[in-house]
C-alpha cells in the first residue's frame, strides 16, 4: 500500500481542506491492515470498484468489480476504528479542518452523518464525478481535479457562535476550559452550544475538546522527539486523567501507543498497522 498526501493549492480551499491523500494498493500486494484513530477532521473518502463493510469498530474495503465508486463520510467515530483494505484499492481522500466541509454541501453536516461510515453523494454529479477522478492516472492530475471539483461546490458558511467556540478551545491556554465556563465566555447556554455541535460537526464539545487535547499530546511527543517540544502529558490535568483519555480514544496506555504508532507522510497520518 503506498500513500501520498497533497496540501491544498487553491487559497480559498486552504482555509477549509487540511489535505488531499491518495491511497493505492495492488492485487498483489498483501492486505493492509491498522488501527485509526478519533481526529477533529470530516473525512470524505472516494475509491474505485470496492465494496466495504462497516461496523462501529471496523471497515474492511475489498476490490470488486461490479461496484464501480464508493464515496463515504467519516464525521463522527470517537473511539478506535480497524481498518482494512483487501485487493486492489485505488482512493482519494479529502480532510476538512473543523466547520470546513459545511462550506461545500447544500445541507447540514447531521443530514449525511448517519451511521458508522454512511454513504455520501451531496449532489447529483458527485459519483459520477468522483469514478473520472479516480479513473486519472496521473497523481497530480487526479488531486488537482478534486480541487476544483470542490472549489466549484464552494459557497460561503458562517456560524459565529462556532467560530468563536473554536477559537476558545484551540487556545493553548483555554484547553482544559470547562463547558460552563465557555457557555459564559461565549454567552450562549450548553444546550445551544451543544446543538450547533451536533448540526455542523457531528461531535458534542466534550467530544471535541477530548480529542482536541489527545492530539495536542501526540503533536507534543512528536516535537519532543525531535527536541523542539514539550513533555506530551503537558495538556493534561494529571497522568490518571492522560492514561484515562488515551485508553478510551485508543485502547492502549500512552507509553503503548506511542510505541506502536507509525507516523506517514512528514508526521500527517498516524495509523497503528497490524
Amino acid at each position: 500500500m503506498t500513500i501520498k498526501v497533497y496540501r491544498p493549492e487553491n487559497p480559498i480551499l486552504k482555509k477549509y481542506i487540511e489535505c488531499f491523500y491518495i491511497l493505492e494498493q495492488t492485487s498483489e500486494e498483501s492486505s493492509a491492515t491498522y488501527f485509526t484513530f478519533p481526529n477533529i477532521y470530516t473525512i470524505v473518502t472516494a475509491s474505485e470498484k470496492t465494496e466495504t463493510l462497516a461496523t462501529k469498530d471496523k471497515i474492511i474495503t475489498r476490490y470488486c468489480l461490479s461496484n464501480p465508486i464508493e464515496t463515504n463520510l467519516v464525521s463522527n467515530f470517537n473511539e478506535p476504528v480497524l481498518v482494512s483494505y483487501e485487493g486492489k484499492i485505488n482512493e482519494v481522500t479529502t480532510y476538512f479542518k473543523p466547520l470546513g466541509i459545511n462550506a461545500f454541501i447544500p445541507n447540514d453536516l447531521r443530514d449525511y452523518a448517519e451511521g458508522s461510515f454512511p454513504d455520501f453523494s451531496p449532489y447529483e454529479d458527485y459519483k459520477e464525478t468522483m469514478a473520472t477522478i479516480l479513473s486519472i492516472k496521473n497523481p497530480d492530475e487526479k488531486i488537482r481535479a478534486v480541487e476544483l471539483y470542490w472549489f466549484s461546490k464552494f459557497r460561503p458558511f458562517e456560524d459565529s457562535l462556532l467560530k468563536e467556540v473554536l477559537a476558545e478551545m484551540f487556545d493553548t491556554n483555554n484547553i482544559n476550559q470547562s463547558m460552563t465556563k465557555l457557555s459564559y465566555t461565549t454567552g450562549r447556554s450548553r444546550t445551544t452550544i451543544n446543538k450547533h455541535f451536533e448540526k455542523h460537526i457531528c461531535k458534542t464539545p466534550s467530544q471535541f475538546k477530548k480529542i482536541i487535547r489527545f492530539r495536542a499530546a501526540i503533536q507534543s511527543q512528536l516535537d519532543e522527539k525531535n527536541r523542539i517540544g514539550l513533555p506530551y502529558s503537558v495538556d493534561y490535568f494529571d497522568q490518571s486523567h492522560m492514561i484515562r483519555d488515551f485508553k478510551k480514544l485508543t485502547g492502549f496506555t500512552p507509553k503503548v501507543f506511542f510505541s506502536k504508532t507509525t507516523t506517514l507522510e512528514k508526521d500527517l497520518i498516524k495509523w497503528m498497522f497490524i
